[in-house]
């Protein structure tokens, strides 16, 4: 029997790409098992796990060893089937999540224990979620003083007032590692997280090789 304050969800292994809480993201699902864990999301309340795995080539990815253990509580939003078969899922990210343990049948399941963040809304939180924007400004070659307000919004990145949700939407916009994009994931202080943004985006993009 799982823990009673633990959830038993079916999982989505992705091999190439770290989700995070906030982000939506469109998803092909080829893998079978994976198949077969959207049908099951979507026969209950529409949640997965989505987790990436430590080994892109792995085609089962089933055991602790195999996944990271910090993945997203997602929200399935719609499927669709393509004309070759392929299905292609819309996730929206949720909430941080540990994997405690694995269940492996015809789909892979997770009994999973939410993360709780750590310093959110503290001063210092606020005091780097201006140095954040600061720097993804220099980063990307933007100026949003330059920009009309639609223009801001498109670009998607919040105001400094939820520097959990500015950290998470900074990330996946970075061209870092998958590996770096997972440890700011497995970050709960949300002022370390942010100290880690700027440390990333400080070091510029990585550049073109011809």
């Amino acid at each position: 029997m799982p823990n009673a304050d633990r959830t038993r969800i079916p999982v989505v292994p992705l091999r190439d790409m770290v989700l995070f809480p906030h982000m939506i993201s469109r998803i092909f699902v080829a893998r079978e098992q994976t198949r077969k864990a959207v049908e099951q999301a979507l026969s209950g309340d529409r949640r997965v796990v989505v987790v990436t795995q430590r080994r892109g080539a792995e085609d089962r990815p089933n055991t602790l060893e195999a996944l990271y253990s910090t993945g997203v509580i997602a929200n399935l939003v719609d499927r669709q089937t393509q004309v070759d078969g392929a299905l292609k899922v819309t996730v929206c990210g949720l909430q941080r999540t540990n994997i405690v343990r694995l269940t492996d049948g015809e789909h892979l399941a997770a009994d999973v224990a939410p993360v709780e963040e750590l310093e959110a809304q503290s001063t210092d939180a606020t005091a780097l979620s201006s140095a954040v924007l600061d720097a993804y400004q220099t980063y990307a070659d933007v100026d949003f003083s330059a920009l009309p307000h639609a223009s801001k919004v498109r670009l998607g990145l919040p105001s400094i007032g939820d520097p959990s949700l500015l950290a998470d939407t900074v990330a996946p916009l970075l061209s870092t590692s998958l590996e770096e994009k997972q440890k700011l994931l497995e970050t709960r202080d949300v002022t370390a997280r942010l100290r880690s943004l700027i440390e990333l985006m400080s070091a510029g993009r990585p550049k073109a090789v011809a």
